[in-house]
């Protein structure tokens, strides 16, 4: 068996299951707008822990950054690749387990949700330095990722292709933004005890990680009435 037919076998190994509420689940989960409460936590942490200057050029850094990933995702490689997502595959949209006729678009390789939430991720890991935003960042990543798969609209090598140039982009925008930051702006005092090593309140990251939990929980309930 080739790569792209081991690729097809693992995706639907994961795809689907025959449980209404993983179904739910998944369907709210993957919405962007289901994680408007945790974007707006790390948005009043960037404004919270950062002169206003800062705080502006770290935003508009982030929004520079996911624009560049969907271009490169959306606009460049599906379009030029053009490999079918697995619910619009003529060879094996029939096997796969589609959920509510949620199928995306056409094109899926790579995954621009993989590549989106993985360049953020690095890039806001790099900058807070915290075991514990990092760890919460990178999970939510991944069960991201994980609901593409699935609900059946990206191949595992979609996911993973993405993610790799998520983690790559994210990490090149730092390094340009921690250069450019080291050069205009003051190094912050920090006191170890309450702060990360880059002057972020342990305190707000422990509200983030609180907040992406609890909206896990909120996404559940509201997978459970959907199921009933």
């Amino acid at each position: 068996m080739d790569i792209i037919g081991i690729d097809q076998q693992l995706t639907l190994a994961i795809n689907g299951s025959d449980s209404l509420f993983w179904d739910n689940v998944m369907l709210t989960t993957t919405s962007t707008l289901a994680w408007t409460l945790p974007f707006a936590m790390l948005l009043y942490i960037i404004y919270k822990n950062n002169k206003l200057k800062e705080a502006l050029l770290i935003v508009l850094t982030l929004a520079l950054l996911i624009t560049v990933a969907d271009r490169i995702c959306s606009g460049w490689v599906k379009p030029t690749v053009a490999r079918w997502r697995p619910t619009q595959d003529p060879t094996l949209m029939y096997l796969v387990d589609v959920v509510n006729n949620y199928r995306g678009g056409r094109y899926g390789f790579f995954s621009g949700h993989a590549c989106n939430t993985f360049c953020m991720a690095t890039f806001l890991s790099l900058l807070f330095r915290s075991r514990r935003a990092t760890a919460t960042l990178f999970f939510w990543c991944t069960a991201t990722t994980f609901t593409r798969l699935y609900l059946g609209v990206h191949y595992l090598g979609d996911v993973t292709v993405g993610l790799c140039v998520g983690i790559m982009l994210g990490t090149l925008f730092y390094i340009g933004y921690d250069r450019y930051i080291h050069r205009r702006f003051d190094p912050i005092p920090l006191i170890s005890e309450q702060f990360t090593p880059t002057g972020y309140r342990k305190a707000d990251i422990n509200r983030f990680v609180t907040i992406v939990f609890l909206n896990y929980n909120l996404l559940i309930i509201i997978a459970m009435i959907r199921s009933f």
